[in-house]
């Protein structure tokens, strides 16, 4: 068996060697890559659109359906952190086929009929797991593959990408819905898509330049016990916000949220006071350790010739050698000091949580509302909702950095939450009983929403792309999508807890009484953009860095270099002070 695997490990190295590098464009690979990530997009969106096909086929209630959606995003949201660290790990190029080949096979899976919708909810959650090593490792590659100029080209495709296939996932998913396939058309399109890319990426996908951080990195020194803690506290986390949509009195909800909040509560102090404290005290030796990364056997050499040398040099070696073996100096962090040093971390993170809450709440708000109310099919519900990504795509070719610069970033920023919370509000005054109240009220003001969103999603990307660490983009970008993730288990919650169930109602007095659950399910969007406003008031207590130099907002300072075409450097000025350290020391 072992000398099978052998044959078969060397053979599927050999594919991937037959197309020669001077023949692999990294523009062209990019694209593809692109092409890939939308497969998470439109496993989100999609399923919004195809619930009712779902619920049709199996019989089911829109509470079980939900889970087709939910399933996906539970597992996803769970793992995404992690997958992005093993990605910077073992090269995100490696994760990015895997969770492609992983989300290739469940979407055929998930599209061949099922006799249980059981068995359709589980592959969906395993599917979510491909996504979760899919996502962190498309954007660690674009930071990787791309500097300068070039990197905000590569930022920018990147959100014209992922929003416009936002929208295009729910206009697919209504158009399968109102076929005779139904849902596994849709699935059946994805694993097309996917299997294509997966093709094309597995002779053409190009690894990256690995940094000195990258080498020092092992995937035997990953904290497994603090992984176990934070992947099952975040399933308890968002199983617990998906079960509240249903009821917040039942112990699936109050139970499982509290207990996961202390599981990952506990993971992130334990590796803040105890391991990171450890590895500061040991620093100057750990440096040398870790640089050298000396096996055994080199040890052995250098021992031997030191032996003949210096007797000194010898016993200091030799320390070294155990430090070596001591795990708790090797050990890789989920959640390294570097991460939470970044400039406007926590502000960024929220930007993204209520970003994504608000979106969430208000498609799912206008979609219902819209076959509900106004007795649209999902596949004209779909097309109603596209303004709001025309929004956000629009947005994304007309954004440039220098513009932000001007203005100042927290002018625009506060600007992306004033477009979002005006839009929110005008939207939330339509109006079923009010003639063209779609053009009135939800036309325009999507448009808004979606644009004022991607002036965020802009300043965000571009922020942590160009000021995290090469060696930390995967892990970073994992912790990002989570805060929306949560945002989006959140808003998909509240939702749901405000509206109820939801069937047409053909009565006066009950079509009504839905409206107005409705209304009151904007204000969750509403809300979300008020705290966004105010989270952009609050000082960022990692603005004052070191140095008076670096007093102005470290952000605008990052753009700026980014605009000029000299960030190139700002990833690679960490990487290189790091091991001049590790060097001196």
């Amino acid at each position: 068996m072992s000398s099978i695997l052998s044959k078969a490990s060397q053979a599927f190295s050999n594919g991937r060697t037959i197309v020669p590098d001077r023949y692999r464009n990294k523009k062209f690979v990019y694209l593809i890559i692109l092409l890939g990530l939308t497969m998470d997009n439109f496993n989100v969106t999609g399923a919004l659109t195809t619930s009712y096909s779902i619920e049709k086929y199996f019989h089911a209630s829109s509470a079980t359906a939900s889970w087709a959606l939910s399933a996906y995003a539970l597992t996803l949201g769970s793992f995404i952190i992690l997958f992005g660290k093993i990605g910077d790990i073992i090269g995100p190029h490696n994760t990015y086929m895997i969770g492609l080949m992983v989300m290739c096979f469940f979407s055929l899976l998930t599209a061949i009929p099922q006799p249980s919708i059981i068995a359709l909810i589980v592959f969906r959650a395993l599917q979510g797991i491909g996504g979760a090593a899919l996502m962190p490792s498309g954007f660690a590659l674009a930071a990787n593959y791309f500097q300068g100029a070039e990197l905000e080209w590569a930022i920018r495709l990147l959100s014209i990408v992922l929003t416009g296939s936002l929208g295009l996932g729910i206009l697919l998913g209504g158009v399968f819905s109102v076929t005779n396939i139904g849902y596994q058309g849709f699935f059946y399109f994805t694993f097309g898509l996917s299997l294509t890319c997966l093709v094309i990426l597995f002779f053409l996908m190009i690894p990256i330049e690995k940094t000195d951080n990258h080498k020092e990195m092992k995937l035997r020194d990953l904290d497994y016990p603090g992984v176990f803690l934070l992947v099952v506290g975040l399933l308890l986390v968002i199983f617990g916000l998906t079960e509240a949509g249903s009821s917040w009195k039942t112990p699936k909800v109050y139970v499982t949220i509290p207990i996961g909040g202390l599981l990952i509560i506990f993971m992130v102090c334990v590796e803040t006071l105890y391991f990171r404290h450890f590895k500061n005290n040991n620093n100057a030796a750990s440096r040398i350790v870790t640089r050298a990364h000396i096996d055994i056997e080199d040890q052995n050499k250098v021992l031997d010739k030191t032996e003949s040398d210096n007797g000194s040099d010898q016993s200091t070696i030799q320390s070294y050698s155990s430090m070596q073996r001591d795990w708790r100096v090797r050990i890789q962090l989920i959640f390294p000091a570097e991460v939470f040093k970044l400039p406007n971390f926590l502000f960024l993170g929220i930007g993204v949580f209520c970003c994504l809450l608000a979106y969430v709440a208000f498609v799912s708000a206008l979609i219902q509302y819209n076959i509900l109310l106004h007795g649209n099919t999902p596949l004209i519900a779909s097309v109603k909702i596209l303004p709001m990504a025309v929004g956000t795509v629009l947005g994304s070719i007309l954004y440039r950095s220098k513009y932000a610069i001007r203005v100042g970033i927290r002018n625009t920023l506060i600007f992306s939450a004033s477009l979002l919370l005006g839009g929110s509000i005008w939207v939330s005054r339509t109006d079923y009983k009010v003639i063209n109240d779609y053009w009135k009220f939800q036309f325009a003001s999507q448009f808004i929403m979606g644009f004022g969103v991607n002036i965020f999603f802009m300043v965000y990307l571009n922020a942590i792309m160009s000021q995290t660490p090469l060696h930390l983009q995967g892990v970073v970008s994992g912790i990002f999508q989570t805060f929306g993730q949560v945002g989006v288990a959140i808003g998909s919650a509240l939702f749901t807890t405000v509206v109820g169930v939801l069937v047409i109602q053909t009565e006066s007095a009950a079509k009504e009484e839905q409206f107005k659950k409705f209304r009151n399910a904007y204000y969750i969007g509403i809300t979300s953009a008020i705290l966004f406003i105010a989270c952009l008031f609050v000082k960022d207590p990692y603005r004052k860095s070191k140095g008076s130099a670096q007093g102005a907002d470290s952000t605008s300072e990052n753009l700026d270099s980014l605009q000029s075409g000299d960030i190139s450097e700002t990833n690679k000025t960490n990487e290189a002070s790091d091991t001049a350290n590790k060097i001196q020391a």
